[in-house]
């Protein structure tokens, strides 16, 4: 997902694309599987769950489970079975029960209290889920599955009835398809049955308006609040053409329904069979081609193909290689270029030594370094391996691990597994040195030669990397006034040489001209962008002379970037120490000329005036945001320009969401301009001037 939606999934939904798959892992080595009957009332007001839970053996030989799960602060009013009160003892979240041999059916009536804060200022929180594991409050409900909000065998995975009642207008919503939906004047009840079996269900609640349509027997439904109902047609259409897709490319789709439903504060989560987004956030309008495919995704990875957590979670970057990136490519594959380098610029500017870690390694994605990792490399993993293995093998090896991983645990191993078999390759190396080893590799060119030869010229060099040493096959592309000349060369060891031998005279020499490669970039290749800020461990404010006011008024932006700890300086002070080490975000117009914001050519700067693709930026209430390089290398420096006090409140929350961009411009609030700088240039490309070529 592009950078903005990421984070303003994040923050405004709290959210990268992008986007936060909440699932309760399935349990391995279970008991018989259980049938739930769940009867939940939501008392909105008094924050409570009334629940009763009804349980019976699938298969009346197996064994039923020694323990279960509930909520720490439940308070379970009667233990039951077969009708009859039994003995039971409930510490720390754990129910024993003493279960024997025939019994028939387990019934649990209990009570729970759910009032996790949801924090109203989003800005600067680098938790998706906002800290909120469980809440009731008349604005909503939102329950995960690891809340332990019903009865969780240990051990075992259930089938669910799920009836869920409440005021009148409140429906539930959980996995399973739609069984009967009732509102009267003493109060409304949903009800949900599923087929495959789960381990726990996360549940919403809200008063909603609700919106029906089918694709085949899948049922298709919206519940949106009654100020976005209006919306609710067009993310069931969109949901049509995205399941049709992934059909296509994964096979059935393995749930009964898939819901869209609208959450009262902001969230981006993906379930099985619905996705949980917040009420700002489905009003964007890209929302619908961004992070509504990628939950979708998820509804096969992740959710009905589970994650071994314990060898990584490979879902995050399945669901953005298929969703966030696949679909720029069938529609504009300019833009699918643009994301690949995006992916290597963000991993640049946020990730240091110190902070890497292996694919094996990332759980989840609890700030934009570990989305750089989790997300972006991994996605960059799967495009690797497409063009490894070609199309035909990548797609298939999805369809493989779709049909036969539902249900289960997957490991980036058992997706190897798959692969090698549809590719007849053995790609144990491949997925060794990218899941286990951290890190990228960095390509060097070098002993570039051009010669001519009899009708022609040839064009050599040597491609070098250091240890630990990838196995790749690096793309080369040769240029010249007619075409493009390409080949891979592989590269196992510190070095490989190669040859052009071509009948023009070459242009220039480019390695991985279109990035698809996972590589180090180097400095000259990553344009200063907001994400440099947020990365920064030597941040230093600066406040120009005469803007003195405009700390407070920039409180949001420096929590955006997590600079709330930053030092500050006012402009005199920082010229009389002029530090070097330091990377600067400057609070207004300077007046020094050191500090004088120095624009490349298409900008033009008059005073406190700046015209940006022929529009003027000047009133109060215009913001501009510029990112440049700093005055020593690896350094960079941002100015906050507003053209208010009021403008710099209300836009300094929005600067942190665009994190790929260099310059930004706003007019009430709204962006009107975002672009990235292009690169100074690379070691990577050489080009041939006519006195070098012979």
């Amino acid at each position: 997902m592009d950078d903005i939606i990421r984070v303003m999934l994040r923050i405004m939904l709290h959210i990268l694309f992008t986007f936060t798959l909440i699932s309760a892992p399935v349990a391995a080595g279970a008991q018989g599987l259980i049938n739930q009957e769940l009867f939940s009332r939501i008392v909105p007001e008094e924050h409570l769950l009334e629940g009763k839970a009804i349980l019976t053996l699938v298969d009346q030989r197996a064994d039923w489970p020694a323990e279960f799960r509930l909520a720490a602060q439940a308070d379970i009013d009667a233990v039951t079975v077969d009708d009859k009160p039994v003995p039971f003892t409930f510490t720390n979240g754990r129910l024993q029960i003493s279960m024997k041999s025939g019994a028939n059916t387990l019934t649990i009536v209990y009570r729970i209290r759910f009032d996790d804060p949801v924090a109203q200022d989003h800005v600067g929180i680098e938790d998706p889920s906002l800290g909120v594991t469980a809440t009731i409050m008349p604005q909503g409900t939102f329950l995960s599955a690891a809340s332990a909000w019903h009865p969780l065998p240990v051990d075992a995975n259930s089938r669910f009835r799920v009836t869920i009642t409440g005021p009148t207008g409140l429906h539930g919503i959980t996995s399973g398809r739609l069984v009967s939906l009732e509102t009267s004047a003493a109060g409304s009840e949903t009800i949900w049955q599923t087929q495959r079996p789960q381990s726990a269900l996360a549940l919403a609640a809200g008063y909603y308006q609700i919106e029906r349509d089918r694709l085949g027997e899948t049922q298709l439904l919206a519940f949106f609040s009654a100020g976005n109902a209006t919306l609710a047609s067009g993310y069931l259409q969109s949901s049509r053409e995205y399941l049709q897709l992934y059909q296509e490319l994964f096979g059935p789709y393995p749930y009964d329904k898939f819901a869209v439903v609208e959450n009262f504060y902001p969230t981006g989560y993906g379930f099985p069979g619905w996705t949980l987004l917040g009420s700002s956030v489905i009003r964007l309008p890209f929302i619908r081609t961004t992070s509504l495919p990628h939950e979708i995704a998820h509804t096969w990875w992740g959710n009905a193909v589970e994650i071994d957590y314990s060898s990584g979670n490979w879902g995050e970057g399945l669901a953005t290689y298929v969703a966030d990136y696949y679909l720029k490519e069938l529609h504009a594959p300019a833009e699918a270029l643009e994301y690949r380098r995006k992916i290597l610029r963000d991993y640049a500017a946020l990730i240091d030594v110190g902070d890497d870690l292996p694919l094996s390694a990332f759980r989840s994605r609890m700030s934009k370094r570990d989305q750089a990792v989790g997300y972006g490399k991994a996605a960059m993993v799967f495009h690797m391996l497409r063009n490894l293995i070609d199309d035909e093998a990548f797609w298939a090896g999805l369809k493989a691990a779709a049909r036969d991983g539902i249900g289960r645990r997957y490991a980036w191993s058992d997706l190897q597994r798959h692969f090698e078999a549809t590719s007849d390759m053995d790609l144990e190396t491949f997925f060794r040195q990218w899941t286990l080893q951290a890190g990228a590799p960095q390509l060097q060119l070098t002993d570039v030669t051009v010669m001519s030869v009899d009708d022609g010229w040839q064009v050599s060099g040597t491609i070098l990397q250091d240890a630990p040493f990838y196995d790749l096959a690096v793309p080369l592309q040769l240029e010249t006034a007619t075409r493009n000349y390409n080949q891979s060369i592989g590269l196992t060891e510190h070095q490989n040489c190669f040859l052009f031998t071509i009948a023009e005279r070459p242009l220039s020499l480019s390695v991985d001209p279109k990035n698809d490669l996972f590589r180090k970039l180097y400095p000259e290749e990553v344009p200063a962008t907001v994400n440099d800020l947020r990365a920064s461990r030597m941040p230093l404010v600066v406040v120009a002379r005469g803007s003195e006011a405009l700390l407070d008024s920039s409180e949001d932006l420096l929590r955006g970037l997590q600079w709330q700890q930053a030092p500050v300086m006012n402009e005199d002070d920082y010229l009389a120490q002029r530090p070097t080490d330091k990377d600067l975000l400057v609070l207004g117009w300077p007046k020094s000329p050191e500090l004088r914001l120095n624009l490349p050519d298409g900008f033009t700067v008059a005073g406190q005036q700046v015209t940006i693709g022929g529009k003027l930026y000047s009133e109060a209430d215009d913001v501009l945001f510029f990112v440049l390089p700093g005055q020593e290398e690896n350094r960079v420096t941002g100015y906050f320009l507003p053209g208010s006090l009021a403008a710099a409140r209300d836009t300094a929350r929005r600067i942190s969401h665009y994190g790929r961009y260099s310059t930004l411009a706003f007019h009430k609030g709204h962006n009107q301009v975002k672009t990235t700088w292009d690169p100074v240039g690379s070691p990577l490309k050489k080009l041939f001037t006519k006195d070098a070529v012979p």
